[in-house]
């Protein structure tokens, strides 16, 4: 059997602005496009999801593509976001209310990872003998880690660093994907020298891309000429190919986030407090977790003594300290010596 397609011009020629999120979805996310014009959605849950495209290619806008589409979820309850942003939060910073937590420094990254990981043990114990597959419920979430420029971290860091997150991540990503623990992570380079655990990515999404040789790295072999991602032009960002469930390609197109629209979505949907979210365990380098001081807002806090950067929230009000008694008036030195 012969199937032709014959397009008679480009419904992915033109931006499309992203709108405001509404539904309550966990599973998938409605990012943009397919080449057809139906909306492409991009699966989530029970998937490891790697986006790799050079620098302009449109990361950001898959990145709160995916974001912003579980921002309802994340108002019921049903998922919980974290990211890490080894650029100083740069682009994650805009919608910080998001996130339970935004990590922008090495070791932060590396405590959000031993948190994670401690959540995924947790629920092994939870459902041995009882379930599969992790089905979340308000107050017991999906947790969607972020990480913007993976090679910060796994590449790029001191060694010690390195060897630690790779290792942690690399537990998460293979025992977390049915625990309801799943990562989404965005990077410019897809060699295994700077993605050495690429492979524990059960889908990827490759943007612009700089050979065909990268292409086949992101997509798998043979598919730089059916999905020749190095091709897309740099006119047209969010633009990518990705391989379906059934082995079919297609190319799609994120839609447009602005940064007025990022923050409109976070300040809709603000991460709840880390209240029902178990403390990591005390591993030597690492203190405690202390729980968020509730507040009249439902804005997430955390303490940045746990190694996990704080998100923007309201700062509770200190109690007013009782005045000082005054001391009783000492007597004379020459007193003080008579009575001696």
């Amino acid at each position: 059997m012969l199937d032709i397609d014959l397009v008679m011009g480009d419904l992915l020629r033109d931006v499309t602005q992203a709108p405001m999120p509404r539904d309550v979805v966990v599973d998938a996310v409605p990012i943009g496009r397919r080449q057809d014009g139906s909306t492409w959605w991009l699966p989530l849950l029970g998937r490891h999801t790697l986006v790799v495209g050079a620098s302009g290619s449109g990361k950001g806008s898959v990145l709160w593509g995916v974001c912003a589409g579980l921002a309802p979820a994340v108002s019921a309850r049903l998922v919980r976001l974290w990211a890490v942003d080894l650029k100083g939060g740069l682009e994650v910073g805009v919608g910080a209310g998001l996130f339970s937590a935004v990590c922008t420094r090495e070791t932060q990254a590396v405590s959000l990872l031993r948190r994670l990981l401690r959540v995924v043990e947790e629920r092994q114990q939870a459902m041995y003998g009882v379930s599969r597959n992790f089905e979340p419920r308000p107050g017991d979430p999906v947790h969607v880690l972020v990480i913007d420029e993976l090679a910060a971290l796994t590449a790029y860091a001191d060694s010690e660093t390195r060897t630690e997150a790779s290792r942690l991540l690399s537990k998460i990503l293979t025992q977390g994907r049915a625990l309801g623990v799943v990562v989404a992570a965005f990077v410019q380079d897809p060699r295994k020298e700077t993605v050495g655990m690429r492979n524990l990515f059960t889908q990827r999404v490759a943007l612009r891309l700089l050979s065909g040789d990268e292409s086949r790295m992101v997509l798998g072999d043979g598919m730089a000429s059916v999905a020749p991602a190095h091709t897309i032009a740099r006119a047209q960002p969010g633009t990518a190919y990705v391989v379906d469930d059934d082995g079919s390609v297609d190319r799609v197109r994120a839609h447009y986030w602005t940064d007025d629209a990022v923050r409109a979505v976070a300040r809709l949907h603000p991460a709840p407090d880390l209240g029902d979210l178990p403390a990591p365990a005390k591993d030597a380098d690492t203190r405690p977790v202390t729980e968020p001081t509730p507040t009249t807002e439902s804005v997430s806090t955390v303490e940045d003594t746990n190694g996990i950067a704080a998100v923007p929230g309201p700062t509770p009000a200190r109690k007013p300290r009782a005045p000082r008694k005054p001391r009783a008036p000492r007597a004379p030195r020459a007193e003080q010596e008579q009575a001696s």
